[in-house]
């Protein structure tokens, strides 16, 4: 046995609570006649539970006692159905449980807990009160009454004397009085729902044989086919009725009905489960370890109820008008007709209440709102950014998926038991160190969205700050997003730790390799998902010893953080990706071309390939197609002349026979209604997959001139790229087809002395013309693409792992051979 003074006030003291504070009438009393009439009792003043909220809130201010007093509400139609979930009833039952808490003597007054504002009209001619906003509240409000009356219903036989006596008062006077209305011969909950829910919401306030009853004849039979449908027998065993009761009230169970079935909406099953949870919650409640005695529990429930129903406190609003087109207007202003608060116009509002009279209110308030305009004010764009700096810095969000679906946990006013998601808003000194840092976060993850990182050399070098930033720009250019938490986390460290530029662009390096394999391999980008905010909580954890700078270390944890089954992101099966994958994606080929460039430039010590006659502006540089996508020259003498040079090879003719399918189906011109239109379609888009879209036939080009030359043959194609942009042709990424390369000087200036003709297909074209269309053929780009692979498998290297590729790289074009046949043999059969 516990110490009794263990044991809560609740459960040894009743708190007496002034009589009729709100002029209801129902409970007008003087205090001591309580205090004489129950002489046993120990009561407890408990004006010191009670403050008015006049002062903060301008509408009247209730008791829910008071509001509910002698009126019948009614939900009008045009309301929404029962909506609330587990989580809006963990919230209020978070709310009831600080009945635990309540002590008779402290050094400052608790506040009521604000209910929130309920609008209600009443017409001058009519007695009931029409709900404009609030019926989720006042029904769930009548539920957990309606339990807790059930509950004490239970106890008091258990307890004697006063407190007996006591108990059932309350039980007769505060819940029955206060939770049911006389409607003609029976007795009917004092809030009315709408028509869809009002017959479920009723039958949780009645007898079984009474829910048997309106179950039966109320409820319309519903097809079984249907969505929501549940036979009439599961209904009632919702409702927890005895079987003994079927008889009693006249059902008959041996002609199928209870095997006949009911609509059991959405809303009605809300309503089911917010009673099995109130139900449940007072039960635990009354199972607490600090309740020795019956007589506790009797007590704890009786201040219970006070508690509800004296110290949530509501705003009012009355409209005494017959005016229903502004009630509905009232209403859809209130709710916005289904559009929802979005979740930062929640965390925005839980923001000012907690700094709400406080002395820097204001300024508070005012890091929020600079937080929001970082982004321009887009609720998403702030939404995005909060759900990467929990995935960072709470260590019980695996992903930022986790975190975003969980985001509104971490801004509520006080911790709760249900969530081990720590409130940054619970206390008051902690909110304010919170929104100091997430201004400073914001920052930071605009910055690495946009590629434009801190212009300081103190703090990131410029240099550096510059390879960063291009690694960024293509990171951002993937699409990816993976990697904001960690990276936002460690550049602002950066940002605050001077001389650790290296460290950032090193591991930088790191992440972008890791983006590209995910990206090029079959793997999907959930594979990471988890791995940089497990990195992120590494790097946390090295902070406390110094030693989270080790580029060696972060490197490791980044990679031993992938997913274990990610098997084809490394070693010989990412090299098998990379030369098997056929239909390369033109943005993800661009970031890759451009990573490659840049690297290329900064060993030649150049400049990257932003600032080079490619473009000033990567948004401007655009992925070419050799053998272009549409391959077909409508009015050319020969349609077909791509396909027959590219495939011609120097060995044999392996599609042949493809290409005169081509032919004989005019597939330069057929439509795609005409016969034979769908084997075309099947051959040119095969061809589009395994060679137009292939590694070793794209390359980078200014868009602008892709445009001017997008479907000529490659004579054409070869001089304008020269004559153009001969500079970008001796990068990594485009020097096969330069003088450097694969290209012969002498012919090359051959060709660009002549006179192209209009019809580079016209066989009478110049010697030269018809050598340079020819080749460009498979044989050149099974050779090219061999070059870029092992350029690739080079770029992508971790530092931190031995040559992983050191086996394959001398058999790279032996295998893309192979691949390529592999191809041929699958299209020709």
């Amino acid at each position: 046995m516990s110490e009794e003074n263990d044991v809560p006030l609740c459960a040894k003291r009743v708190f007496l609570y002034p009589g009729d504070p709100d002029g209801t009438g129902i409970i007008k009393y003087d205090a001591d006649d309580y205090i004489g009439g129950y002489s046993e009792i120990d009561f407890v003043d408990s004006t010191q539970f009670i403050r008015s909220l006049e002062e903060d809130i301008t509408l009247r201010n209730r008791s829910l006692l008071q509001v509910t007093d002698g009126a019948r509400f009614e939900v009008p139609e045009y309301q929404r159905n029962y909506s609330w979930t587990e989580d809006q009833h963990e919230e209020l039952w978070e709310t009831v449980r600080e009945i635990l808490s309540l002590q008779s003597t402290s050094g400052q007054k608790p506040s009521d807990t604000y209910f929130g504002t309920v609008y209600v009209a009443k017409s001058p001619k009519q007695d009931n009160v029409e709900v404009i906003d609030g019926q989720q509240r006042l029904s769930t409000f009548a539920i957990l009454l309606h339990n807790l009356g059930k509950k004490l219903d239970e106890k008091i036989p258990e307890v004697s004397g006063e407190l007996s006596s006591y108990a059932e008062h309350v039980r007769d006077i505060y819940i029955d009085e206060l939770l049911y209305r006389q409607q003609g011969p029976k007795e009917v909950p004092f809030l009315q729902l709408n028509d869809h829910d009002n017959a479920f919401f009723e039958a949780l306030f009645s007898e079984d044989e009474d829910v048997v009853k309106s179950v039966v004849e109320k409820m319309d039979q519903y097809d079984g086919r249907k969505t929501n449908a549940i036979q009439l027998k599961e209904l009632l065993e919702e409702f927890e009725v005895d079987e003994e009761v079927y008889s009693e009230v006249g059902l008959d169970t041996d002609n199928g009905v209870l095997d006949s079935f009911r609509y059991y909406a959405e809303s009605h099953q809300k309503l089911v489960a917010a009673d099995d949870f109130y139900g449940e919650k007072i039960e635990q409640f009354l199972n607490h370890k600090r309740f020795e005695t019956e007589e506790h529990e009797v007590r704890a429930l009786v201040n219970m109820t006070h508690f509800v129903l004296r110290s949530l406190r509501v705003s009012e609003c009355l409209f005494e008008t017959n005016d229903q087109e502004l009630r509905i207007e009232v209403f859809q202003s209130l709710n916005d007709r289904g559009v929802e608060l979005t979740k930062m116009d929640k965390v925005r509002a839980r923001i000012v209440g907690r700094f709400q009279g406080e002395s820097d209110q204001d300024k508070q308030i005012g890091r929020w709102d600079s937080v929001v305009q970082e982004f321009g004010g887009n609720a998403d764009d702030v939404e995005e950014f909060l759900a990467h700096y929990f995935a960072a810095t709470e260590k019980e969000f695996e992903t930022v998926t986790d975190a975003k679906n969980e985001l509104l946990e971490a801004f509520r006013l006080k911790n709760i038991s249900r969530t081990s998601i720590k409130s940054r808003l619970a206390n008051p000194g902690d909110a304010r160190d919170f929104l100091e840092e997430l201004q400073e976060y914001a920052v930071r993850y605009r910055e690495i969205t946009n590629a434009d990182l801190v212009d300081d050399d103190k703090q990131l070098n410029q240099d550096y700050r510059e390879e960063c930033e291009s690694i960024l720009r293509r990171l951002n250019g993937l699409g990816t997003s993976q990697w904001r938490p960690f990276v936002m986390y460690v550049y602002q460290k950066v940002t605050e730790t001077p001389g650790q530029n290296e460290f950032l662009r090193d591991i930088l390096k790191t992440v972008e390799n890791i983006t590209f394999r995910v990206a090029i391999s079959p793997h999907v980008a959930t594979v990471v998902d988890s791995t940089y905010p497990k990195s992120t909580q590494k790097f946390i954890e090295l902070e406390r010893s110094g030693s989270e700078f080790d580029v060696e270390k972060i490197s490791r944890e980044l990679i031993d953080n992938i997913d274990s089954g990610a098997r084809q992101v490394f070693g010989e099966d990412f090299a098998d990706s990379l030369i098997s994958e056929s239909n390369w994606q033109n943005n993800q080929t661009k970031q890759l071309f451009l990573k490659l460039a840049d690297e290329y430039y900064r060993r030649e010590n150049r400049t990257g390939i932003t600032k080079t006659g490619i473009s000033d502006a990567t948004d401007e540089v655009h992925i070419e197609h050799i053998l272009p996508l549409n391959f077909f020259q409508k009015y050319k003498q020969n349609p077909y002349a791509w396909p027959e040079f590219f495939f011609s090879g120097e060995r044999d003719k392996p599609l042949e026979g493809r290409i005169d399918l081509l032919r004989r189906h005019k597939a330069a011109e057929i439509d795609s209604d005409s016969d034979g239109s769908e084997v075309v379609e099947r051959v040119v888009s095969s061809i589009q997959e395994n060679f137009v879209r292939d590694l070793g036939n794209m390359m980078l080009l200014d868009s602008k001139l892709n445009q001017s030359i997008k479907n000529r043959l490659f004579s054409v194609k070869l001089r304008e790229y020269h004559s153009e942009h001969a500079k970008d042709l001796t990068n990594v990424v485009n020097e096969f087809f330069s003088e450097g390369g694969a290209i012969d000087g002498r012919s090359l200036n051959e060709l660009s002395r002549i006179d192209l003709p209009d019809d580079e297909t016209d066989p009478d074209a110049a010697k030269i013309v018809t050598e340079f269309n020819k080749w460009w053929n498979y044989e050149r780009a099974v050779d090219r693409k061999a070059e870029l692979i092992t350029e690739i498998i080079d770029s992508l290297s971790f530092s931190v792992i031995d040559d992983e590729f050191e086996t394959i790289r001398p058999n790279v074009e032996e295998l893309v051979r192979e691949d390529y046949n592999t191809r041929f043999m699958l299209m020709s059969a």
